[in-house]
């Protein structure tokens, strides 16, 4: 037995040999595996919280190097290189890239000694309705001028401070009737050039920059089937063309065209490539409205009529001008004894409103020019066309107000502020103010 014994005995000290080995190498691993697991966690904390900081920075400083140029990327410290960040017990490596100024893509760094965790993020303006207050006759971002018979009824207002910025003339008349107002900071004595006392309100400067942003131009429908072109008059049913690509409507010689717009309640869409109307006229029958979408010309002359007498809400274009050429310099053209009651809404187009023709209802522009010229007329909520230069030359009457990037007035121009017109502003959506995370991973 006692042979035996020995051997169960040793047999044991094994077993527990082999065991305390085990063990010590499991908790040496498991040892392992938490300061790995932790520095992970703490590369990743740092990561994310640096992030965070560049966000805010975004968010809160219009001029955040974390908000580079459409097109550019911006690198902290450098390529390559990380910050200490002390309190974090790490450090950290920021990149941004600003695709097209539409997307930021953020890429955040987190190190704690050597490990790293990387994170991508996302960031884009979302969307907000547009709905700019507007409450003074003109405005405008850079200059404005005003001739020696120009008068405006209501007031105006102008981001700049610079010297000379709005121009009186010398005459002892007065040109505006309500008050001038220039941006923050500015003295209207040095802004103005010529005699205050054109100005029968008062003077002063803005506590804030006024911000009219230009609107989403909305994408087009899909077009489904191909509907017939109209070149002589006749009238078209909804069916003969709501949700139908129309390639051409090409009216002259006294031809009436009668479009139904269903019922009240009703909205009607029409696609049309061509819209070009030529001492004839186009009418709208029904209640309901109708938003046309205007691909690569729209010409108004001759005695040319749309919604002659109709109601000024029942009627939207939208104009986006030649894609295929990209030419910036497309003008939308209003001549002649031409009336258009309806509200427009052009991409990129220049807009002439030349002779008699009038349009009422709001005008939207991208593009940089503006010309009303003659005996133009035009009865609107407003001329929104916050890039461009307004320049009108003639005995030309605006009633509503006029939004832009310098107004230059000469001739006999009258623009009257009319707080009570009846036109409603299209329902689009602008840019938002604030970024939002599209991503994160």
């Amino acid at each position: 037995m006692g042979k035996y014994a020995l051997i169960i005995v040793g047999a044991l000290i094994f077993s527990v040999l082999t065991y305390s080995y085990a063990l010590k190498n499991a908790l040496f691993h498991s040892n392992v595996r938490s300061v790995q697991s932790y520095s992970q966690n703490q590369a990743h904390n740092i990561s994310q919280s640096a992030a965070m900081v560049a966000i805010n920075d975004i968010r809160n400083d219009s001029n955040s190097n974390f908000h580079p140029s459409a097109g550019q990327t911006y690198v902290f410290p450098g390529a390559d290189q990380f910050s200490p960040w002390g309190d974090m017990h790490g450090e950290y490596h920021l990149e941004v890239m600003n695709q097209a100024d539409t997307l930021l893509n953020l890429q955040s760094t987190g190190k704690f000694k050597d490990t790293i965790y990387r994170i991508n993020i996302g960031l884009s303006k979302g969307t907000t309705s547009w709905n700019p207050i507007i409450d003074q006759a003109i405005h405008a971002e850079n200059s404005v001028s005003l001739g020696g018979n120009d008068f405006v009824k209501g007031d105006v207002t102008i981001n700049s401070i610079q010297s000379s910025a709005v121009n009186l003339g010398s005459q002892p008349k007065v040109k505006i009737d309500g008050s001038l107002m220039v941006g923050p900071g500015g003295d209207p004595e040095s802004v103005v050039a010529g005699n205050l006392t054109n100005v029968g309100g008062n003077t002063g400067a803005m506590l804030d920059l006024l911000k009219y942003t230009m609107p989403l131009f909305p994408d087009y429908p899909a077009v489904s089937s191909t509907g017939s072109s109209v070149y002589s008059s006749t009238s078209l049913s909804t069916s003969d063309y709501n949700g139908k690509y129309i390639p051409e409507i090409v009216l002259s010689g006294n031809s009436t065209l009668n479009i139904d717009t269903g019922e009240e309640g009703d909205e009607v869409v029409m696609h049309v490539g061509k819209f070009d109307v030529q001492s004839s006229s186009v009418n709208l029958a029904g209640s309901g409205k109708l938003t046309m979408y205007v691909d690569t010309h729209i010409d108004l002359k001759g005695k040319g009529t749309v919604n002659e007498g109709g109601d000024v809400n029942q009627l939207m274009v939208y104009y986006k001008g030649n894609q295929e050429v990209e030419l910036y310099e497309e003008t939308l053209d209003f001549g002649g004894n031409t009336y258009f009651n309806g509200s427009l809404f052009a991409d990129k187009a220049n807009i002439k409103l030349y002779g008699t023709a009038g349009i009422q209802g709001n005008v939207i522009t991208g593009g940089d020019h503006v010309d009303l010229k003659g005996n133009a007329e035009a009865i609107s909520r407003s001329i929104f066309a916050p890039n461009a230069t307004v320049e009108s030359n003639g005995t030309v009457y605006v009633r509503g107000s006029i939004i832009s990037y310098q107004f230059v007035g000469s001739g006999t121009t009258t623009v009257e502020y009319d707080p009570d017109l009846d036109t409603e502003w299209p329902d689009l959506e602008q840019i938002g103010e604030d970024f939002v995370v599209l991503y994160w991973n």
